[in-house]
């Protein structure tokens, strides 16, 4: 049987989609919260939300230029402490807090689970793969190689490229010009259902909601139904892919 692939492109986003942020920002914030006692009393996983919380609003604020990518850190680190009724924090401890964070954080980057072994099925079954992300060129190219998937895309696209984050349509435009590719011949793979989904459903291309939790296979979302994976290796099924029998 052919593949009927070969003119069809899977567009994935980067950040809790292929890379494990979750993962490596839990660790991190575990050697943080052993480094600064007056964290030891409030549980991980609260630690663990209320950094998350700070990290959204603070770049939600970079994304619509009210702040600096610069100063990003150390008002994520002033709210963080804010939002857990704590003292703001000086200069001196918010270095060392970014310090240990960073570090931990970088040693624990990985994949999610399945994903290398997806995309490479993927370009074997001749399907273009590129990966559309909000960020910094630099810092999202460089996370794209320690996890291992920059070798498997045709290209790294990010939103400080082309000059607007996701869900506005431009970004998703460019990614279509860039590959040459029709929308009714995309996918869009993402965790996000507002940068993700709605972003895609804007630009006419498929969407695919990744949720590791999700018991169900579609939701309804913006007057459409959308299909759910919760796992990689359900991906090549939504997609109706023919995999090789060398392949499985």
């Amino acid at each position: 049987m052919e593949s009927r692939s070969s003119c069809f492109t899977v567009f994935f986003d980067l950040d809790n989609t292929l890379f494990d942020h979750q993962k490596s920002l839990n660790c991190a914030i575990s050697a943080v919260r052993t480094t600064f006692p007056v964290l030891g009393e409030t549980p991980l996983d609260v630690l663990a939300e209320k950094y998350n919380e700070a990290l959204k609003a603070v770049y939600g604020r970079h994304l619509r230029n009210e702040i600096a990518q610069e100063d990003q850190s150390a008002e994520k680190i002033k709210l963080f402490f804010k939002s857990l009724g704590l003292e703001e924090p000086d200069s001196e401890c918010i270095t060392r807090f970014r310090s240990v964070y960073i570090t931990e954080y970088r040693m624990k980057r990985s994949a999610m689970p399945g994903s290398i072994q997806v995309l490479t099925k993927l370009r074997n079954n001749g399907y273009r793969i590129a990966i559309i992300t909000n960020g910094p060129t630099e810092s999202q190219i460089e996370k794209a190689k320690a996890i291992g998937v920059f070798d498997l895309v045709e290209c790294v696209i990010t939103s400080e490229e082309v000059g607007h984050p996701k869900p506005d349509g431009r970004i998703f435009q460019y990614a279509l010009e860039k590959l040459d590719v029709q929308p009714d011949h995309a996918y869009m793979v993402g965790d996000s259902v507002e940068a993700d989904i709605k972003g895609a459903l804007d630009a006419k291309i498929t969407p695919i909601l990744y949720i590791p939790s999700s018991s169900c296979s579609s939701k309804v979302l913006f007057r459409r139904e959308v299909p759910v994976i919760c796992h990689f290796d359900q991906l090549p099924a939504v997609l109706g892919l023919y995999l090789r029998a060398t392949l499985n």
